[in-house]
């Protein structure tokens, strides 16, 4: 592994010396290997340019065991469409190989051939007092140990090759940093999740393998068929008091289980209800009765809940609540096991 402490010692504010540390504290494997490529290539010369080359490493292309022109033609010609069996035989893998240098440069490094972006990119971070970038895109970063490297290595989930195989060079890397054939060989030292009603990750596995099962489950929970704009997930959550990973990945298989409204105008749904009731306008517009929390009362009695943010209201449904990862227990009334 690369040592890059450096980066955190480039000129620039403190609050940025400190965001390139706290980031470098979980840098996988995959990622230290792009960023000394793209370090060599492109060496920072402050904390602003250290943290948008930090904030650029998913758009990298890696290609594993790739440590030579030779390999990386196989590579290469392995991704090729309609090559004939017979031509291969007749193929120079080395000179394939140089061909995919020419159309995606980049360099080899630590048995790896690492592409750098074949477009410009734009910086995530403009310094000079702009609020610093979330580290983002990721669901559970894990530390994974083995008896060749105890102190062990980190790795991020999820993260696709550019050719929809998520994660598959992720974990490639870190067995090879680690010394190891699978993952039976190795014991988890650190896990860390996105959500925090995942709860405490390192008390509910003890399986990385299984550990990294769930850890791509909940990529595709939070990023498909979710998507971004999902404000009743984590109000589910809260609702349902969930401080467990395997129990936030069936609530979110679950989302028919839920109502969601938005912040709603407490008064006006108030002042519609009392109206549809037959009650005297010139008692709503009178200031003698509460409209706010008599919308708040409705809701209320509907089974709606506000949410800790105040963004919204949510309650349960009727539906059944299928099970496919958790196990329920006596207090998660309403929910059926399937």
């Amino acid at each position: 592994m690369n040592d890059f402490d450096y980066l955190a010692q480039l000129p620039g504010e403190e609050r940025e010396q400190n965001w390139i540390r706290t980031r470098l504290k979980t840098l996988s494997v995959r990622e230290g290997i792009i960023l000394a490529a793209a370090a060599q290539a492109d060496p920072p010369e402050n904390a602003v340019q250290a943290i948008n080359q930090l904030q650029s490493l998913d758009v990298y292309r890696i290609v594993c065991g790739a440590d030579s022109y030779e390999r990386l033609g196989e590579y290469y010609l392995a991704q090729c469409r309609g090559v004939p069996d017979d031509v291969k035989p007749y193929v120079d893998l080395a000179q394939v190989g140089k061909h995919y240098t020419v159309l995606h440069p980049g360099r080899f490094l630590d048995g790896c051939y690492v592409a750098y972006p074949d477009v410009t990119l734009t910086p995530a971070y403009q310094g000079q007092g702009a609020p610093l970038p979330n580290d983002g895109n990721w669901t559970v970063k894990l530390k994974i140990a083995s008896p060749s490297l105890p102190e062990g290595v980190w790795m991020r989930l999820p993260w696709e090759d550019g050719l929809g195989d998520k994660t598959s060079i992720e974990e490639e890397v870190t067995l090879n940093a680690l010394h190891a054939q699978s993952w039976a060989e190795c014991a988890l030292l650190d896990a860390r999740c996105v959500l925090p009603e995942a709860g405490d990750l390192m008390e509910q596995y003890s399986d990385v393998e299984e550990l990294i099962r769930d850890g791509l489950s909940l990529a595709d929970a939070l990023w498909w068929p979710l998507g971004e704009d999902t404000p009743w997930y984590p109000a589910a959550l809260r609702l349902e008091h969930c401080q467990n990973l395997k129990l936030a990945l069936d609530i979110s298989r679950n989302p028919d289980c839920y109502r969601w409204l938005p912040r709603v105008d407490l008064e006006a749904s108030a002042k519609e209800a009392l109206t549809q009731a037959g009650v005297s306008e010139k008692i709503t517009q009178s200031g003698g009765v509460s409209l706010r929390s008599y919308g708040a009362h409705l809701l209320e009695k509907q089974g709606y809940t506000l949410t800790a943010d105040g963004g919204g209201y949510i309650a349960r449904t009727a539906q059944e609540f299928h099970y496919s990862h958790s196990t329920p227990t006596p207090e998660q009334s309403g929910m059926v096991m399937q």
